[in-house]
């Protein structure tokens, strides 16, 4: 969700045009009242953290007006060159983990690792960085000590200068970090460097590494401590991930052991009071910004920070096919990215080979019945499927259905001649009365008596409880309404022992099974579970008789696998076919309640850069790189935490003989799929364009095949070499 809030800020004409046609020309003179030029930004105290804010969303949005119009770079369309999207589309396409249907100028070359410097999605992404770092660049310049004193900002303004000042610089290190990371050997300016036109010289991968870790370093202790500045601002935190990846993949960078340094750093982290995300999937929704597990993240709004790149991508992009639009909270999706069979391999098959420890019975279906026509489904009695059964025949009526908000009914025994609505809305029933509404959505059990001629309406919410449970007798485990089949589901690690359904989580109203039968009675006998294991139960109330199955699973269940599979083929034969390679239903607009973003089109998901879970990685893998100040044992407690909380209880855990750097490989695609980390992942291991591992269409080999590991580092785009003579290309042999 959107942080901060910001007038449209024409930047300085100092603002260092470092690419001589990257960049539109930004001495603009404002035609709207809430546009401020260079001579008049800094002079309202109020405008230094407007300004700090519009550096943050350089990482969210294009320009300044959104979703396009007013564009930060000109020629460069702002869909698409969007700097997530760009970093995205670098980090993931070239990899293991994404593939894309569309056929957008060079977007195949990705996966196919042949791109060269002419890609315009690679300039796109190289114009982003370097822009980023200018209009940091800029701020820095304009508060100094000595405009500040020019200016007379006062002693208290200063000091939330001196905060502003550093997160500046961190987010100028991420970008520079982002440059090092793809290019390596990069153009380089700071606020030293006067403003002016002139061409930027190129800083090694050695130096530029060296800049970074002792410019971090620096800045640090004035940042805020950790989890103590607003949300969608960096804190000391987010700096120290921020070595910790440099050092982690200091050896790939400049030939350096920095496997300590990670240990030490990525442990500050993780001691730093952030917390893992209890359920792993709120961590990608609408509302995700209530996590105290996101470090640092690139906030959006759908109404505030709209831009066609970014999470609107990111969501938008991965759903078609069979997918519904409106269960990830958008008006449609975009057919476009998938992952392959090599990373879905990576996870568990859940649920095969499982076996039924109770099959659902159908019970009697010849009841009673008294329809219930409205406008969710129809208001022709004869032909309406939605009805009350009576199971002892004396006119007592009961079922359960989902309605939403809104929604109009009434009772009636198979036509219009007989009916039955609630003029006064008081629970009585009136002969030909008026409609019967709810208030909000939900899943509701009503009763009718026609023999008193009244009703009830409940709203419930399944749970299971039990000494089977984590929890035992004390709480119910939640389950999940699924509107598909009409059941309520729950996948979870049980113990030998006995459950019951309970709604509401109360003893008002919840189930159990008298007879052994799977039929069950209100308030009946507990249900026995025969042993320790992972369990996925249903919950049938659609009609009497109400049923329910039990299924215990033969393979432990990872919640990270997110695949929608439905219509969608594993292997991917033609990379254009949407339903060619699973579908990812990570990112959604719609909240850990349900409730939907507040728009369909531009969405409230907030990225997560930075992440607790990722330190708990880079802590393991460093100490297994052989860094010193940690140990094997924290390492694995760290990990089995993660699974813990992937699994639902500790049947994923693994032992210090399963903690490898392989291991740690996989992990990292299981726990981060989709997160702008593989590429980097897959360089460090050595992995990324060579023949150790292949995936499908690597190489553009349905197979997969090893390209030159020159492509480990993405080429200076043409047009920044042709403009300025002091720059080389990176790549030996390739570009």
């Amino acid at each position: 969700m959107k942080l901060f809030s910001f007038s449209k800020i024409f930047w300085l004409t100092g603002i260092l045009l470092v690419f001589s046609s990257c960049f539109k020309d930004l001495d603009t003179v404002p035609t709207d009242k809430d546009e401020l030029t260079s001579a008049a930004v800094y002079e309202d105290p109020a405008n230094y953290k407007k300004v700090l804010a519009r550096l943050y969303s350089g990482l969210a949005v294009t320009g300044q007006q959104g979703p396009a119009g007013q564009p930060d770079i000109s020629g460069i369309d702002e869909g698409f060159g969007q700097y997530l999207r760009m970093y995205w589309y670098l980090q993931e396409l070239s990899t293991d983990e994404a593939v894309i249907g569309w056929n957008d100028a060079t977007i195949q070359d990705f996966h196919k690792q042949n791109w060269s410097s002419d890609d315009g999605f690679i300039y796109a992404c190289y114009s982003r960085i370097f822009y980023q770092v200018a209009i940091c660049n800029e701020f820095l310049r304009e508060t100094t000590d000595a405009k500040l004193d020019s200016r007379n900002v006062d002693a208290g303004l200063r000091s939330d200068i001196k905060t502003y000042r550093a997160e500046a610089r961190f987010l100028r290190a991420l970008s520079y970090y982002h440059a090092l990371d793809l290019f390596r050997n990069v153009p380089f300016v700071t606020e030293e460097d006067e403003v002016g036109a002139f061409f930027p010289k190129q800083i090694s991968a050695a130096d530029l590494y060296t800049w970074l870790e002792n410019e971090i370093k620096a800045f640090e202790p004035d940042m805020a401590a950790p989890r103590s500045n607003e949300y969608g601002r960096a804190d000391q935190a987010a700096a120290w991930m921020l070595l910790s990846k440099l050092y982690l993949n200091a050896e790939v960078y400049v030939g350096k052991n920095a496997y300590t340094d990670a240990v030490t750093y990525s442990k500050k982290v993780i001691d730093s009071g952030y917390e893992l995300e209890p359920n792993f999937a709120n961590l990608f929704l609408a509302d995700n910004n209530k996590s105290k597990e996101i470090i640092f993240p690139i906030t959006f709004d759908g109404v505030h920070t709209r831009t066609y790149g970014g999470m609107t991508f990111l969501v938008h992009a991965p759903v078609g096919g069979s997918m519904s639009a409106s269960d990830f909270g958008l008006d449609g999706g975009w057919g476009g990215i998938r992952t392959t069979s090599a990373i879905v391999n990576k996870y568990p098959a859940a649920g095969s080979g499982g076996s039924i420890i109770v099959a659902a019975n159908q019970g009697n279906t010849g009841y009673p019945v008294v329809n219930v026509p409205g406008d969710f489904q129809g208001w022709d009695p004869a032909l309406t499927t939605t009805v009350l059964s009576s199971p002892n025949s004396d006119d007592k009526y009961e079922g359960y259905f989902w309605l939403n908000a809104g929604a109009m009914f009434k009772f009636a025994l198979g036509s219009w001649d007989t009916n039955w609505g609630d003029t006064g809305a008081d629970g009585t029933l009136d002969a030909g009365g008026d409609n019967i509404t709810v208030a909000e959505d939900g899943f509701y059990k009503i009763n009718v008596d026609l023999g008193a001629l009244t009703y009830t309406i409940l709203k419930t919410d399944w749970g299971l409880i039990g000494s089977a449970t984590a929890d035992g007798w004390d709480s119910d485990q939640n389950m999940t309404y699924d509107a598909t089949d009409n059941t309520w589901n729950i996948t979870t690690t049980l113990v030998a022992g006995e459950v019951k359904f309970r709604a509401n989580d109360a003893w008002d109203l919840n189930y159990g099974d008298d007879g052994a039968d799977a039929i069950l009675n209100e308030g009946g006998a507990n249900i026995a579970i025969p042993e320790n294991g992972l369990y996925a139960i249903k919950l049938y109330l659609d009609s009497p008789d109400h049923t329910y199955s039990i299924e215990k699973m033969a393979t432990e269940s990872d919640t990270r696998n997110q695949f929608y599979t439905n219509g969608q083929n594993l292997e991917i034969a033609d990379i254009s076919q949407f339903t060619d390679g699973y579908a990812v239903a990570k990112y959604k607009n719609v909240t850990s309640t349900g409730a939907p973003g507040s728009d369909q089109t531009f969405v409230d998901t907030d990225f997560p850069m930075f992440r607790l879970a990722d330190a708990y990685l880079m802590y393991a893998e460093a100490v297994l790189r052989g860094g010193a100040g940690g140990d094997q044992a924290t390492a694995l407690q760290y990990i089995n935490d993660l699974r813990t909380r992937a699994y639902n209880g500790p049947t994923g855990n693994i032992s210090s003989a399963d903690l490898t750097l392989d291991f740690i490989l996989d992990e990292r695609a299981r726990e981060l799929l989709w997160e702008g980390h593989r590429r980097t992942d897959l360089v460090r291991y050595g992995q990324f364009t060579n023949g150790t591992y292949l995936w499908p269409w690597k190489g553009g080999v349905a197979a997969g095949s090893a390209v030159d590991e020159c492509r480990d580092v993405y080429p200076i785009p043409s047009q920044d070499l042709n403009a300025n003579n002091n720059l080389k290309q990176n790549g030996t042999g390739c570009y």
